[in-house]
């Protein structure tokens, strides 16, 4: 039977190892760890599974890295791991099937991203609904999936390239050998890291991004990865424009570039520039659904109600699951189309699926205002107001009441409110207004002053 190894670089990984080297107990013969400057007991822990320990100069490249960890393997394949995951249950019965396909040098594998927020988006890809398939990530309301080789033979010829998201796919098929589609996933927790760990990595991928444009000014690719921190990390719309702009002059038809693009002109409120950018993205698969989203978001930014529902439709479609988030922009762009009882339903459901989303809720809101349905738009901005504390919820859900000429329950959620958020001037000063008139009204309404006790 042919024999597997498991290669990892690992720097401080004392806290996570332990599972992840417990998930391959039985599937793998060799454990070879590269150390880039490890300063806990990560390698005692590796030792207690039977791992070699080889010491990696860190010199800001991950595939340089990981080809120092590959070197002393001898066994046919090589599995690849990360500290902070996990192979999947599936791997241990299904890896030994895979290694004896003879024209086959690598497999892709699934591999699910972890994170603690059920609406987020990665790459192209959005998040889908945790179905608990982990144990350890019972507590992620969902995960999104990406895809690379992590299963691959073993060869002088295959190595990683790329300083950062680096890869072995390009050599396998310089070798005429195929990549198979693996039917086992690996289990990624590294999203669920606390927020300092996950700001100590965007910096430095960031950097690397930085050095890979540089060291590879004609790769598309890399300046669409760029592009992307810049936008996503240090919030720079320009620069991410002119990353993907460098990217599609190199490669017109990259869809990622058109893709991000447009999510950069939706943003900024450039409605019709984002279409033209969102028309270009020939891709296809699981970015398709984002892509619909935001060509949804564009046409409604532009008045043209019905086409974006078709395009909100089609990005519900592709998520291949239930995602309250469009359901309620679809819901939002039939009220503002005329379909008042249909998009009125689809956007309550929406807010019953997620009793704490603010976006879900402020369209709800807002369609019963447009319908005049102040009583039910009432409601809803004051369970967002006790969901969501924060002065404008309450300042909103008091605003509406007020409409409503109700003024005891006005002056009662800016109460509530001044209760959470005594230093709100604020609130402070809509509950002066409101105590005035409801005080007043109390007095046309029985005749006389009310009186003081």
């Amino acid at each position: 039977m042919p024999s597997v190894a498991l290669s990892m670089i690992v720097k401080n990984g004392a806290e996570t190892i332990r599972p992840c080297l417990e998930s391959v107990r039985g599937v793998v013969d060799e454990i070879v760890i590269g150390d880039t400057g490890c300063t806990d007991n990560t390698g005692e822990i590796a030792r207690e599974f039977g791992a070699s320990i080889i010491s990696v100069p860190w010199e800001n490249d991950f595939a340089k890295a990981r080809n120092v960890a590959l070197e002393p393997i001898k066994t046919d394949w090589v599995l690849i791991l990360d500290a902070d995951e996990e192979l999947d249950g599936d791997g241990a019965r299904n890896i030994p099937q895979l290694l004896d396909a003879a024209d086959v040098g690598g497999y892709v594998t699934p591999i699910r991203n972890y994170v603690g927020a059920r609406f987020s988006r990665a790459w192209d890809r959005l998040s889908v609904p945790n179905d608990g398939r982990h144990p350890r990530a019972k507590g992620a309301p969902a995960y999104f999936t990406h895809e690379n080789c992590r299963l691959f033979r073993r060869h002088p010829k295959i190595y990683f390239t790329g300083r950062v998201h680096e890869l072995v796919e390009n050599q396998v098929s310089a070798l005429g050998l195929k990549l198979g589609s693996a039917n086992f996933c690996i289990h990624h927790f590294g999203q669920l890291a606390e927020e300092q760990v996950k700001d100590s990595k965007a910096v430095l991928y960031l950097e690397l991004l930085r050095l890979r444009v540089q060291e590879n000014p004609d790769d598309p690719l890399a300046w669409v990865l760029l592009g992307l921190q810049e936008y996503e990390y240090r919030k720079d719309t320009l620069e991410g424009l002119r990353c993907f702009a460098r990217s599609l002059a190199l490669e017109p038809r990259l869809a990622e570039a058109w893709l991000f693009t447009g999510m950069i002109f939706v943003d900024l409120g450039k409605y019709q520039e984002a279409l033209t950018a969102l028309k270009q993205n020939r891709g296809a698969g699981k970015g398709a659904a984002l892509c619909e989203q935001l060509k949804g978001d564009a046409l409604q930014g532009l008045g043209r109600f019905r086409e974006a529902g078709r395009a909100y439709r089609r990005a519900l479609k592709s998520t291949g699951a239930d995602d309250p988030l469009i359901e309620s922009k679809l819901g939002y762009t039939e009220v503002k189309a005329g379909q008042q009882k249909a998009g009125l339903a689809r956007l309550r459901r929406a807010a019953r699926a997620v009793p704490q989303m603010f976006p879900v809720h402020d369209r709800l809101m807002k369609a019963c205002i447009m319908t005049d349905r102040l009583p039910e738009a009432a409601e809803v901005a004051e369970g967002l107001a006790h969901a969501l504390p924060h002065p404008k919820f309450y300042l909103r859900a008091a605003s509406i009441r007020a409409k409503l000429q109700q003024w005891e329950e006005s002056s009662e959620i800016l109460s509530r409110g001044l209760v959470l958020f005594p230093q709100s001037p604020e609130l402070r000063d809509a509950y002066e207004q409101a105590e005035t008139t409801r005080k007043r009204n109390g007095e046309v309404a029985g005749g006389a002053p009310a009186t003081q006790g």
